[in-house]
């Protein structure tokens, strides 16, 4: 099975996949961090290259609920439209919907944080929301952090949870993640994927998908 996992550099879902014995690629502007299938480009460059499967993680900097905020001048409504903002986030919401209507991959699945309900006033609201801590089983590994994860779904079902914690000793590390000199730096930090979630998309969304397949096939 093809799969293509659109945004992502590090290799995480990608390399899940493979491990699953599955033909996936990466593909994001920037160079994968570790050896790996990567396209360092536009996903819309080779989305139409029969892939079965795709994971998405589109940008959610002006679309993002964390920054309401700056939707308005001084950081308040009293300050005023930040007009530039939501022109930005209006444009990023309308992309997100127009990719969901047209993509031509059969089944894909499109992750973002939680969003500003104005933007999913045009996208509409996610087929499921989880959190990193639905997929871990000890309390001081990579999965107990509490991270709103939604998706959008198209022919995939919700994912379920592997994990045995019940959430409350979930660190709330990505809302406390500190302010640095790059803010990419730390934007891409709060973004990373967890190894517990990573390995139940490739396990449970790649084993539909090959069903599907092969039901289609026989």
């Amino acid at each position: 099975m093809r799969v293509l996992i659109g945004g992502e550099f590090t290799g995480k879902i990608r390399d899940a996949f493979i491990r699953y014995g599955h033909d996936a690629m990466s593909c994001d502007m920037k160079p994968s961090l570790v050896p790996g299938p990567h396209y360092e480009g536009n996903w819309e460059d080779i989305q139409h290259d029969g892939f079965d499967l795709a994971i998405f993680h589109r940008t959610c900097t002006y679309m993002a609920n964390s920054g309401a905020k700056h939707l308005f001048l001084n950081m308040s409504k009293n300050g005023g439209l930040n007009e530039d903002r939501w022109l930005k986030m209006g444009r990023d919401a309308w992309a997100f919907w127009q990719h969901m209507e047209t993509c031509p991959i059969p089944f894909v699945a499109w992750e973002n944080p939680v969003m500003l309900g104005y933007a999913q006033l045009m996208i509409g609201k996610p087929n499921q929301t989880v959190q990193p801590w639905h997929f871990g089983t000890d309390e001081n590994g990579r999965d107990n952090t509490k991270k709103a994860t939604c998706w959008w779904l198209k022919g995939l079902p919700k994912l379920e949870r592997t994990g045995t914690l019940d959430g409350s000793t979930a660190r709330p590390e990505v809302h406390h993640a500190r302010p640095t000199k790059d803010p990419e730096e730390r934007r891409m930090k709060r973004s990373e994927m967890t190894p517990g979630m990573a390995d139940a998309i490739a396990s449970q969304w790649g084993r539909y998908v090959k069903e599907q397949i092969a039901a289609k096939a026989a």
